[in-house]
């Protein structure tokens, strides 16, 4: 149960310290787990908080930063901080006085969030009393009926807005509505090819266009191609080979060894098979660096996708046996999803690289006697 925690702790946690950093660390995390957890009213909770749970309930106050993984989660206190996690339903009706960032399957804020709105999911419903400072989300169905403070970027394939933005507003869907009570002070911007419905009464103050084709998009092609292929081959890696599998993940590793390792491998080992193929004698040593820097490329967050989807599988307690392909594809979409929001996804890509780096790296390099296995199915 320890090196689970210690895990997540330098996984996750490795990665949100950029966020909730500004200020020294006064105190370690504190962790509340278990299958129903209740903050009641009143009570309140002085700094930072990781919950992990299947129902979570915040009706007391955290004085700190929020970090949550759970099946529902429902806000009606108060958050001085950022909130942070994985969650299958959401539900804020109190205050968060920072940012909102993560995942969750189904979003509804009625209350409060003082910064910015960063969530990717299935619906996402902001509520007629709702007030929030800007919004970044790719939601399947997105509907706003409260204020957005700042600026408000919405993905997904339905959208339709009631409420108040008051910047710019930029929709990537196919199906738009603006009700009658629907207010946009800056430029209302939509792709190429749809056509808004505006009901009578909606205002727009600034101008209506089409958004410019990125040249974003072939990149956008590469990165699907890419992430498709090494999924591919990681799971041709896992059947064919899953003690090697078993190996790497059962070795008694030293976790600042891993990242150690990890950092080298991203950060270094291209500097050093330039330098090395730069002189005549060191030029077999840089194919050879540059060589392995690939490999780590291709391969470097596939340990990470196993680790994911195993861990994800066990935070929603599911019990039976799970083949280890099938924790491998879980853990790739849900890894990959998680990157794809805003800011946040930048530092789980780099943390899920540096970690996967050196989990590789310390097996290839540093063979030690393998401590207790870590069994791959669930």
């Amino acid at each position: 149960m320890k090196k689970k925690k210690l895990f997540l702790f330098v996984f996750v946690g490795l990665i949100f310290v950029f966020f909730c950093g500004g200020e020294p660390v006064a105190a370690a995390w504190q962790t509340l787990t278990g299958s129903e957890i209740l903050i009641r009213e009143g009570e309140v909770i002085t700094g930072d908080l990781w919950v992990m749970g299947n129902g979570v309930k915040i009706a007391g106050q955290v004085k700190g930063d929020l970090l949550i993984f759970a099946d529902d989660l429902e806000v009606s206190g108060k958050v001085d901080g950022d909130l942070l996690g994985v969650t299958g339903r959401t539900v804020i009706s109190g205050v968060v006085t920072g940012d909102v960032r993560g995942l969750s399957a189904f979003m509804q804020i009625d209350g409060v969030v003082g910064g910015n709105l960063s969530a990717a999911g299935t619906q996402l419903v902001v509520g007629p009393q709702s007030k929030v400072g800007s919004l970044l989300s790719w939601y399947t169905a997105t509907r706003l009926s409260g204020e957005i403070a700042g600026s408000a970027l919405a993905k997904g394939n339905i959208f339709s807005l009631d409420g108040k933005v008051g910047g710019d507003l930029e929709v990537g869907a196919k199906q738009i509505v603006a009700g009658k009570n629907a207010v946009v002070n800056g430029d209302f911007i939509y792709p190429a090819g749809a056509e808004p419905v505006l009901m009578p009464g909606a205002h727009v103050g600034g101008q209506r266009r089409t958004a410019a084709q990125m040249a974003g998009s072939a990149m956008t092609g590469v990165k699907g191609i890419w992430f498709l292929g090494s999924l591919l081959m990681g799971l041709l890696w896992l059947l064919f080979f899953p003690r090697r599998w078993k190996e790497i993940l059962s070795t008694g590793f030293v976790w600042s060894r891993v990242i150690g390792f990890g950092f080298v491998g991203f950060f270094f080992l291209p500097v050093m098979a330039v330098l090395a193929m730069l002189t005549l004698v060191g030029l077999p040593l840089g194919i050879g660096l540059f060589l392995l820097f690939l490999i780590l490329m291709f391969f470097g967050e596939l340990p990470v996708y196993l680790l994911a989807g195993r861990w994800f599988c066990r935070l929603f307690r599911k019990t039976s046996r799970l083949h280890p392909a099938f924790l491998f594809l879980v853990g790739g979409f849900v890894f990959t999803f998680l990157k794809l929001i805003p800011v946040l996804g930048f530092y789980l890509a780099l943390g899920g690289r540096i970690l996967g780096n050196g989990l590789l790296l310390t097996y290839l390099f540093w063979r030690e006697k393998p401590g207790k296995v870590l069994p791959l199915q669930v």
